[in-house]
């Protein structure tokens, strides 16, 4: 019998991406593989989280020789589907195995010519893709798809209904990355902290289905108050999101939630980088230059605001301190006006669903 591979790496990408996908899979009874490929991001939950998911066996994630030999014995591969990651890894395995490379994907990334086929979810990606001789086909986000799945990863409780009628409720994203929600907690304990100095606010803060649960733990005694279950759970109700530039921002598009995107430069100091431009910005003075130079010339960093053409999320990128990403909340929360016309503008959105069965529908057709 011959499968379909589905690689993926991150835990962005298995969540959102390669869940919805291996679902419309199952209901076609078309059996999916995960491999799980080497990533400097991952949590060290990938496996037990992919057992929720509908895939008939998970492979990885090895090393990256040990992913190459592996991916040498490979004998039952029917179809290669690329859901983040090096591409590196796809065009070995479908080299290896004379199956045909599926990739979808938001931007651009390196071998995608050598692809059979390559999606993405909206034109403005599709035209930052096309080139080279890629055509993507527009398919819709699976993102969009992944959020009318209601499964809870690990549960928790139900979020209690507002304090007062005058409350402000606002949920912080401290990303699917653990060093950078590391980093995030002792930050978002100090907006949090003086955020209620100045108004009458709930704080809720949406962890990533893969953290530990000594890592809920802490968020907790921060006062953070930390959930893992599906943003469409969590979020209602909440009438300011922060959040940082990825798949986040879809989400909170999707879900008519209000949103500022912030990337501090505290954070960016800890992005890994590789090879010799990762050598070169572990100096601390050309860091500094360049996230200058990145700030001022730099365009709109969420997909919303890429999308849309115009600042629907206001993106606050700079040296800012908690203090300041603190004072920025509170104007907004402050403003019903803002607040409300966003909503509004977010509801007239209509996002592109029914990327999954689109991705399946071409799957079967190279499976036949």
């Amino acid at each position: 019998m011959k499968y379909v591979y589905i690689l993926s790496n991150g835990p962005g990408e298995l969540w959102d991406w390669a869940r919805p996908v291996a679902y419309e899979l199952a209901k076609n009874e078309i059996k999916p593989l995960l491999w799980l490929l080497p990533c400097q991001y991952a949590s060290g939950m990938e496996r037990a989280c992919a057992e929720l998911i509908p895939f008939h066996d998970v492979i990885g994630p090895y090393n990256w020789a040990k992913t190459f030999a592996e991916m040498r014995k490979a004998k039952d591969v029917g179809l290669v589907m690329q859901l983040g990651g090096d591409l590196m890894f796809g065009r070995f395995l479908s080299k290896t195995s004379g199956a045909k490379l599926f990739c979808y994907t938001y931007g651009k990334k390196r071998g995608l010519p050598k692809c059979s086929k390559v999606f993405t979810a909206y034109q403005v990606m599709a035209r930052s893709i096309k080139g080279d001789g890629v055509c993507p086909h527009v398919i819709g986000d699976l993102v969009a798809d992944s959020l009318k799945l209601n499964s809870v990863p690990f549960g928790g409780d139900e979020l209690s209904p507002k304090g007062s009628s005058s409350s402000r409720r606002v949920a912080f994203f401290p990303g699917s990355r653990f060093s950078i929600r590391r980093k995030a907690l002792p930050f978002l304990h100090e907006v949090c902290l003086y955020l209620k100095s100045v108004m009458d606010v709930e704080v809720v803060t949406l962890l990533s289905p893969f953290s530990l649960n000594d890592e809920v733990y802490a968020w907790k005694e921060a006062g953070l108050n930390p959930r893992r279950q599906p943003a469409s759970t969590v979020l209602k109700g909440v009438d300011l999101a922060l959040t940082q530039p990825g798949t986040n921002t879809l989400e909170l598009l999707y879900l008519k939630v209000p949103t500022l995107v912030a990337v501090p430069y505290a954070f960016l100091s800890d992005i890994p980088f590789s090879g010799f431009k990762g050598a070169l910005l572990r100096l601390p003075w050309i860091k500094g230059r360049v996230f200058d130079l990145l700030s001022k010339k730099r365009g709109m960093l969420s997909w919303p605001n890429k999308i849309l053409g115009r600042e629907l999320m206001p993106e606050l990128v700079g040296d800012f301190t908690p203090k300041q990403i603190a004072e920025a909340m509170a104007r907004f929360l402050k403003d019903d006006t803002w607040l409300k016309e966003t909503s509004a503008s977010m509801d007239r959105f209509s996002p592109a669903r029914g990327a999954s069965k689109k991705l399946v529908e071409e799957i079967k057709q190279c499976l036949v």
